[in-house]
């Protein structure tokens, strides 16, 4: 187990929380793989209805997959969370994305800070979302010359619906919490002290209920989000348009600002 991942338990309820201050919480895959492991062994325990995942921090939950933990080039990195082919394993970033959404437990974000990137995305999947008021989230994929990935994107618009989605991802800007309230991203929007309180108390509320009742109506509601697939025609030419940015002038360039702390001139090539 991750020295950054812990876990405790309260009532029916578990609680994971990650601790990674150094890197603003960021999450790397041992991280991924270790709260994964969390919620899958939950999977065997009775006692169990409902899992929060909260972070340790005053200001930011999360900052987003951190790639240069990573052994590997980042570009390879991103091509793996991005380029989800058939016969490929799931990079760790979209396998714990996965196994929140088959968890029979609720589950619930306690985002206490201010999330960004794929973090954001692996929150969506959580069945309930609390956000505190004086934090921000933001998807700078844009801003950094990365690509995405379809399913990611998917969830967002059916979180969001398209325009929002558009908004979030074709500016890569900050948006505060009235903002988050008028997307309805979250689900509860509460003071930042009583984030992880609210979550408790909301927690036991819903373990209350019956627990096969819960999961039998969370399988029915993720299978219709989940009926929403594409062609393989539409596939590559998602893929197309994934490794046509991957591999031009422009990512080269956003790297290169993003390293020396300057704006980034992109020019399409």
């Amino acid at each position: 187990m991750s020295k950054f991942v812990k876990f405790e338990d309260f009532n029916h309820t578990r609680v994971i929380t990650f601790n990674r201050p150094e890197k603003k919480n960021a999450f790397n895959e041992e991280m991924l793989k270790d709260i994964s492991t969390i919620i899958k062994d939950s999977e065997n325990e009775s006692n169990i209805r409902t899992i929060i995942i909260t972070s340790v921090g005053e200001k930011i939950f999360s900052s987003g997959y951190d790639i240069s933990s990573d052994s590997i080039d980042s570009k390879e990195s991103l091509l793996k969370i991005h380029l989800i082919d058939k016969d490929t394993k799931n990079h760790p970033l979209m396998e714990v994305s996965k196994i929140i959404k088959e968890s029979s437990k609720i589950v619930i974000a306690a985002i206490n800070g201010s999330i960004f990137g794929g973090t954001l995305e692996v929150m969506l999947n959580c069945d309930f979302k609390f956000f505190s008021k004086e934090s921000i989230f933001c998807m700078p994929p844009v801003k950094l010359g990365i690509f995405y990935n379809y399913d990611g994107l998917r969830n967002f618009i059916n979180k969001v619906g398209i325009s929002n989605t558009k908004k979030i991802f074709f500016t890569g800007d900050k948006f505060n919490a009235k903002e988050a309230e008028e997307m309805k991203i979250f689900d509860f929007i509460v003071d930042h002290k009583d984030v992880l309180k609210e979550s408790l108390k909301f927690a036991e509320k819903i373990s209350e209920n019956a627990p096969l009742s819960l999961a039998s109506i969370k399988v029915s509601i993720n299978t219709f989000e989940d009926s929403q697939r594409i062609s393989e025609n539409d596939y590559l030419k998602i893929k197309e348009s994934i490794l046509k940015a991957a591999n031009s002038m422009d990512y080269i360039e956003a790297q290169d600002a993003f390293k020396s702390k300057r704006k980034p001139k992109f020019q399409g090539k």
